[in-house]
Order: structure tokens, then C-alpha cells, then sequence
């Protein structure tokens, strides 16, 4: 039996209220956008697809001794934007800053581990970012560029990442049901 899962930093706190108000302002302009659930946005740091159950105490092993040598990474929101651009748009996601990198070298950590274990590296890049909506149809598109171009950044919210919780996704009619499988410190 396979479980659907990925690797994640769970977003609480300020930037999870600061979010909620960039959501309502957004939702506001009535665009045709899937939103993401307030309780369910999480910064993705590995997708793991459909992994054998056998193989999840492997990983988890694998993440946590990573963990070890990763210290808490401070983060904050600074803009929004989509893929793949914003003339296009499919995804809309909030960009976390990462200037000094440290986000992305504890993926590029994760991905190489998790290699070993016959995990395909991911192909693209990797840009912190956390998704908020997926586009459903193109109708008021204008408008959400326009409410889009209207969010400031000025408030530099700061989140803690401190914690990667391997999460079991569950996809169904009315959206994702995400399960906590394991949490690493």
C-alpha cells in the first residue's frame, strides 16, 4: 500500500494571520481560484509522491538525522506572485526570503538523503515559496493582478521554522486532508 506524502515546515502564528488577510483581500476581487486553506498552507520543502508505507520509517530515520545538523531558519514573506508568471497564471504562491540560503540547503541536504533511499531529486530549482491558489479559469484574472499589485510588504513578519513534519496527503472532492506522520525538530 502506498501514502501520498511530502516534507513540510507547518506555518503558524503571525504569518499565519498576516496570510489570512492577504487571502480575504484576494478572495474579495472574486477571481476563479481553488484557495488553499488557511489551516492547510505549509511551506513544501519535498514533494515524496506515492511512497510504500514500508518506506516511511526509512525516511523518517533520514529526516531526522538531517535534522541534526539543521538549526532553526527565520523567514518572512516577500511578495506574491504565480507560476508560471503572472500573465499565465496556474499557481499563486508568497515568497519567503532566503537570502542567505538556508532554506534551500537543508533541501538540497533532504534531496540528497533521500536519493539513497530511490527517491528521485526534484528537477526545477527550488524556490521557497508557499502556494495559496490554483486557478481554475482565467475570469477576473485583471482583478486579482490588480488586488495583487496592491499588497505591500512593508511588515516584515517573521516566522520560525524550527520544526519538518512529514505529512500524509489525502486528495479528495473538497480539497486535501493532510495527516501528520511524523515531526522532526
Amino acid at each position: 500500500m502506498t501514502i501520498r506524502c511530502f516534507l513540510a515546515f507547518p506555518i503558524s502564528g503571525k504569518l499565519k494571520e498576516k496570510f489570512k488577510h492577504i487571502l480575504r483581500d484576494l478572495q474579495d476581487t472574486r477571481a476563479d481560484v481553488k484557495w488553499v486553506e488557511l489551516e492547510n498552507i505549509h511551506l513544501t520543502l519535498k514533494f515524496l509522491g506515492d511512497i510504500e508505507e514500508s518506506k516511511l520509517e526509512g525516511i523518517s530515520s533520514v529526516v531526522r538525522e538531517c535534522c541534526r545538523s539543521f538549526a532553526p531558519v527565520t523567514s518572512y514573506l516577500t511578495e506574491l506572485g504565480g507560476f508560471p508568471d503572472m500573465r499565465h497564471l496556474k499557481i499563486l504562491w508568497g515568497a519567503l526570503d532566503d537570502s542567505k540560503k538556508e532554506i534551500e540547503g537543508m533541501v538540497e541536504v533532504l534531496e540528497k538523503e533521500l536519493a539513497k533511499l530511490g527517491i528521485a531529486k526534484e528537477d526545477r530549482p527550488f524556490k521557497p515559496h508557499i502556494t495559496i491558489g490554483r486557478m481554475k479559469s482565467s475570469a477576473k484574472l485583471k482583478d486579482l493582478i490588480h488586488a495583487i499589485q496592491q499588497i505591500t510588504f512593508e511588515d516584515t513578519t517573521e516566522e520560525i521554522f524550527d520544526k519538518i513534519i512529514l505529512y500524509k496527503s489525502t486528495l479528495t472532492p473538497q480539497g486535501p486532508i493532510y495527516e501528520v506522520l511524523n515531526a522532526f525538530e
